[in-house]
């Protein structure tokens, strides 16, 4: 499956223009990370693009979330496991079995940071510093639903310092910010 027929899936399944957003931004972090580690980018934008696909549907049905997304994709015909698989590892841990699956979670609680930092900012995604994006994670009132534990321990987790770990989130977030209007 190519990027275009995933987008179309999102349209499909997604209801709320914010969960596009979210999808898109993951996607683009998790696009960035896939070069930065060197693995396939269309493959990890894919799971950033279908990590949440059924949030929409799932939101009051939390024991759901995920396999709601895997059993649609399957439907679709889609049947990667890896990519099948981050998109359970997001929401639990048992699944978190190689790197894209521990990545997405990472990339999953940074887009939401990164997004909220630039709707707050004239200038959009545009020119955005790892320094100001570090210093609103530790406002605990800003962007009070951001997962921060999901950002915290990536070293740990990936083998990425935080800071690059930012870096690498903000220039997959710019580079798909034209789509979710954060450009």
């Amino acid at each position: 499956m190519n990027r275009q027929e995933g987008r179309a899936l999102v349209e499909k399944y997604a209801e709320k223009d914010t969960t596009i957003r979210h999808l898109v931004s993951v996607e683009g972090v998790m696009r960035a990370l896939a070069r930065h580690f060197e693995e396939d980018v269309e493959r990890w934008g894919l799971a950033g693009m279908f990590h949440d696909l059924d949030q929409d549907q799932t939101h009051d049905a939390i024991a759901r979330h995920g396999y709601q997304s895997v059993e649609w994709l399957e439907a679709e015909g889609y049947d990667d496991s890896e990519v099948l698989n981050a998109i359970l590892a997001h929401g639990e841990e048992r699944y978190r079995t190689d790197l894209m699956s521990r990545s997405i979670v990472h990339a999953d609680g940074v887009s939401g940071l990164l997004v909220a930092c630039a709707l707050v900012r004239p200038q959009r995604a545009e020119g955005m510093k790892v320094s100001s994006v570090k210093k609103k994670l530790k406002e605990k009132s800003f962007a009070p639903g951001v997962e921060r534990d999901k950002i915290r321990g990536v070293e740990e987790s990936i083998g990425v310092p935080m800071d690059e770990f930012i870096a690498i989130s903000i220039t997959g977030l710019q580079e798909v910010a034209p789509e979710i209007d954060l450009a």
